[in-house]
């Protein structure tokens, strides 16, 4: 059975959005806020079944046009700087001094963000499959031949053959049928790099729904703009958090998000942690999950 919040919320709206956010387990220990990964997704459960429930206080949040939040799919006003805005526009909300910042793949991304714009407020960084939104990353597993296109050319072919920022384009002006093929396509794509221990799987346009289109929108609009980072800024910056106690979970198979992502982080961050996970992919496998599960309670457990 899931956890049940004990709270849920809006934040006050800015720029037409509202962001929703959800607190579990003890409002009187340690805060762990989780950014969800995508750009598009939003928090699941799965995202508190690390922490224990008892010791620690756990906030999700939907980032801005994801999940809960409103209105469901608005990309203006929606980029990295606003979601770094909104995590600590919360942590005032809510009167919380400092707290751990968790997050994987893209929701990394936003938690090293929000630790380099805030690093005064964060107590320790618990972070899995990392992307560091490089351009070599995004040539990698979006872009160029010879990346992971070598890898999967069945899929390949399947792909849309035309830019993020082209995509998004005909998101936003196509018809019902031109909309629900371009969703299934990305869907289709990004999907099967997740793991390479199930065969291809393939939605059909017609099972496409306005949260699949809502995710696939934001999404696209993040890939188009370079996910609102200058290049190599995370690294660039990363001596902004070199004091900051970080754990980083990395599977070594990760088709996604290659290990090099969890390489270079860790070699920039000398107070960091690297646990690299010998058969995961993108997604853990259930060992993978367990032994991630440990070690960011390992690694909290000596950093309170």
């Amino acid at each position: 059975m899931n956890p049940k919040p004990f709270f849920t919320g809006f934040l006050p709206e800015q720029g037409r959005h509202q962001v929703y956010y959800e607190r579990y387990g003890n409002k009187n220990g340690k805060t762990i806020i989780v950014c969800h990964g995508g750009p598009g997704d939003k928090s699941k459960p799965k995202h508190i079944s690390n922490y224990d429930l008892t010791k620690y206080h756990v906030i999700t949040f939907d980032q801005r046009g994801c999940g809960q939040s409103l209105p469901l799919g608005e990309i203006k006003n929606n980029t990295l700087s606003d979601l770094v805005s909104d995590m600590e526009r919360l942590r005032n909300l809510l009167k919380i001094e400092t707290w751990y910042v968790a997050g994987g793949s893209w929701g990394s991304t936003v938690a090293l963000a929000y630790a380099e714009s805030y690093p005064e407020k964060v107590r320790g960084l618990l972070l899995s499959s990392i992307f560091l939104a490089r351009q070599k990353d995004e040539d990698w597993s979006f872009s160029k031949d010879g990346g992971i296109t070598r890898i999967f050319p069945d899929l390949t072919e399947k792909r849309p053959n035309i830019t993020a920022k082209e995509l998004l384009n005909k998101l936003e002006s196509g018809n019902e049928e031109t909309i629900k093929e371009i969703v299934a396509g990305v869907m289709n794509w990004e999907g099967n790099l997740m793991t390479s221990q199930s065969d291809l799987q393939f939605i059909d346009k017609e099972d496409v729904d306005d949260e699949n289109i809502a995710s696939v929108k934001v999404f696209l609009s993040y890939e188009a703009n370079n996910y609102f980072l200058e290049q190599d800024q995370i690294i660039k910056n990363a001596g902004k958090i070199k004091n900051i106690p970080t754990i980083i979970v990395h599977g070594r198979y990760d088709l996604l998000c290659p290990m090099d992502n969890a390489w270079e982080l860790h070699k920039n961050l000398p107070n960091s942690e690297l646990v690299i996970l010998p058969s995961s992919n993108h997604r853990l496998t259930a060992d993978g999950e367990i032994a991630k599960k440990y070690a960011f309670n390992n690694f909290l457990n000596k950093n309170l």
